[in-house]
């Protein structure tokens, strides 16, 4: 009998889930960054950018042993994530009556990541990009809501290069 082991060792799968989450993550923090200065986006940057947050989101999930949410928050928050995606996929004709509720749940998804950031990474991670996901449909009509709309899309910038810096510190685990 001869032995038909494999040499590639067992975290070769897990490291390409985490590569994934590390290359999404930058995507949808950029994309945040830029939405500071830029216009809503066009519907293909939509989709990019919230197919890498649902990404990013999925892949946490699976990747982090523990989250510190609650079960039914991280339901909400994955709910959140995917809907966007889905709207700018196939609901565009719903476009304008989710144009007057995104600012709301951008708002939650927010101030949710703020609150969770100091005592769970992981949770701050995926009420971040949830929010991000709520800022593609964001189409502020004055001059408040604006300054509003920029704040919190440096704020979501910031948050999300703050926990890929202490995911980098802490040797790559979240």
């Amino acid at each position: 009998m001869h032995d038909h082991g494999t040499s590639v060792p067992v975290l070769a799968g897990p490291m390409v889930l985490f590569l994934l989450l590390y290359l999404s993550v930058p995507v949808v923090a950029g994309y945040a960054l830029m939405r500071v200065t830029s216009p809503p986006p066009r519907r293909a940057d939509a989709l990019l950018v919230t197919g890498a947050s649902v990404t990013a989101f999925v892949l946490a999930m699976m990747l982090v042993p523990a989250f510190r949410l609650p079960q039914q928050l991280t339901v909400l928050l994955l709910a959140g994530a995917i809907v966007p995606f889905v709207l700018w996929w196939k609901g565009i004709h719903l476009l304008e009556r989710v144009i007057a509720v995104a600012p709301w749940l951008l708002a939650a998804a927010t101030g949710t990541a703020l609150a969770r950031f100091p005592v769970d990474t992981a949770g701050a991670l995926t009420a971040a990009l949830a929010a991000v996901s709520w800022l593609t449909f964001c189409v502020p009509r004055s001059r408040p809501g604006r300054v509003l709309l920029r704040a919190a899309a440096g704020t979501l910038a910031l948050t999300l290069a703050a926990i890929v810096g202490r995911v980098a510190a802490a040797g790559g685990w979240l």
